[in-house]
């Protein structure tokens, strides 16, 4: 087993964090200031050293606005280099009888027990009950484990598709897509929600596709509430 699977975590976060500061760049409102750009890359690259010593990043000014930087591009030096690091885990059992095959696949069930454990106590909230009444705290188990079952599904299928990332991973990566309201009012005093949502980013939709799934969970919705009188 190799530490492979750790790097590409790290990997894709660094170049995450090196998208955010583009998408700020292009966005009203964001980074655009060279030397703020250059700090904020700075801050990733700190951030993230490990990884971020493959990494050849080009900063791009902006001819037409000289104090503003218009993109941040980046490319891995030596992909070679990058894997050549990886360390190597060997393990070991007291049981002479199981194979090479069966020892890995109980050491990953094992894991996979762990990480269940550790999903309904800390992302799903399972424990600790504070309920003082019996059908409150059943109700409270069933929905943590009605909860978990959805996201061992969720990541069952992933796996399918050669995504083994954690459940926190998956949120992370799905929280970038955000939900906006814009309210206003009309002439005639009634007010106007629109609600669509963003778009997802390019890690979103890679889980998107492997799940089969629309990139947006609906379209665009206008609400109209006239006020009461």
């Amino acid at each position: 087993m190799t530490d492979s699977s750790m790097n590409r975590v790290w990997r894709e976060r660094f170049e995450m964090e090196l998208q955010r500061i583009n998408d700020g760049i292009s966005k009203k409102g964001g980074t655009k200031t060279y030397e703020k750009v250059v700090e904020r890359t700075g801050r990733a690259i700190q951030k993230y050293p490990s990884i971020a010593k493959f990494y050849q990043i080009s900063y791009i000014k902006n001819e037409k606005k000289p104090k503003e930087m218009l993109r941040v591009d980046w490319e891995i030096k030596d992909l070679s280099a990058m894997e050549s690091g990886h360390g190597v885990y060997f393990l070991r059992s007291n049981v002479r009888t199981l194979s090479e095959r069966v020892t890995w696949e109980y050491y990953n069930l094992i894991r996979e027990i762990e990480c269940t454990n550790r999903q309904l106590k800390n992302d799903l909230n399972l424990g600790p009950i504070y309920h003082q009444k019996d059908e409150r705290s059943d109700a409270h188990l069933f929905f943590g484990l009605l909860a978990y079952w959805v996201v061992n599904t969720i990541r069952c299928q992933l796996k399918r598709e050669g995504e083994s990332c954690y459940w926190t991973e998956i949120v992370r990566r799905m929280g970038t897509q955000k939900l906006v309201t814009t309210k206003g009012k009309n002439p005639l005093g009634e007010t106007i929600e629109m609600r669509q949502c963003s778009s997802p980013s390019k890690q979103a939709k890679q889980i998107y596709d492997k799940l089969n799934l629309k990139h947006s969970p609906f379209k665009k919705n206008k609400i109209c509430r006239t006020q009461s009188p």
